[in-house]
């Protein structure tokens, strides 16, 4: 037997599906914030802004706060993407090759 997916499930009302869409897209949220502000720690405990900007080839005058900020969504965007992506993936319906079958 097979994996379905939430919504062809009708131990589930509509409510309940809505609710636990939100209760994913929030630990995607939250685990992705705080992963974001970890790496932005690490990032920039090696590396200032400041200095960057003035090694970058692009001029544009960022100062510090701006660089740690801009970083910040940087590192959130990507860990909130990668989260996304490996929900949906793991929300997908199992396949027919992927499923178990039993020993007949």
């Amino acid at each position: 037997m097979g994996t379905q997916p939430i919504v062809k499930n009708r131990d589930f009302n509509e409510r309940q599906i809505k609710r636990i869409f939100y209760r994913r897209l929030g630990i995607v949220t939250w685990v992705s914030f705080v992963a974001a502000a970890l790496q932005t720690m690490i990032f920039f405990a090696q590396f200032d802004p400041a200095y960057l900007n003035e090694i970058a080839s692009i001029t544009i005058s960022i100062g510090r706060w701006q660089g740690y900020a801009l970083g910040f969504v940087f590192f959130w965007s990507f860990t909130f993407i990668t989260g996304l992506f490996c929900g949906v993936v793991m929300a997908l319906p199992r396949t027919r090759l992927a499923q178990r079958t039993t020993p007949e």
